[in-house]
């Protein structure tokens, strides 16, 4: 009983492990395109830079400085943690609070600005939604649907 227990856990911190990697991989992949997107839309018609693949590179160095520093594993760790206690087998859950969980670090990470949050631009906030539903659903693929 209690070795099913054991690697129960060890098998719900390998899942949690692969999931944040295929939502790290996911973040940072949508962040660096749209980084390099919109430097390539403010960039002069002949810079032979950044509109020859260089706005790709600077997306990623950019992107990755920018949130990086700010990235916490806590909220998807106690998502994780109540839909493992409460015993939740539903994909919609998982995907939902990976999706709220990775939202949350912008938000929580934002900057005050005289008196008031700084909400992040709508596409940057849908970039870290999309990686956490997926990192969502691969963690309820690998250990969600037995909790």
């Amino acid at each position: 009983m209690i070795l099913r227990y054991v690697f129960r856990v060890l098998w719900v911190v390998v899942a949690f492990g692969l999931a944040a990697t295929v939502a790290l991989t996911i973040l940072f992949a949508l962040g660096s395109m749209w980084v390099g997107d919109e430097l390539r839309a403010v960039a002069p018609p002949d810079d032979p830079i950044l509109h020859r693949g260089g706005a790709t590179v600077f997306g990623i160095v950019l992107f990755a400085s920018a949130v990086a520093p700010a990235l916490t594993a806590l909220p998807a760790l106690i998502a994780v943690v109540a839909g493992e206690v409460l015993k939740m087998r539903s994909w919609v859950y998982y995907v939902l609070a990976g999706g709220a969980s990775l939202l949350a670090i912008p938000l929580l990470a934002g900057t005050a600005e005289a008196g008031s949050a700084a909400i992040p631009a709508g596409e940057y906030m849908t970039i870290f939604a999309t990686a956490g539903f997926s990192g969502g659903f691969v963690y309820w693929l690998l250990a969600g649907a037995r909790a």
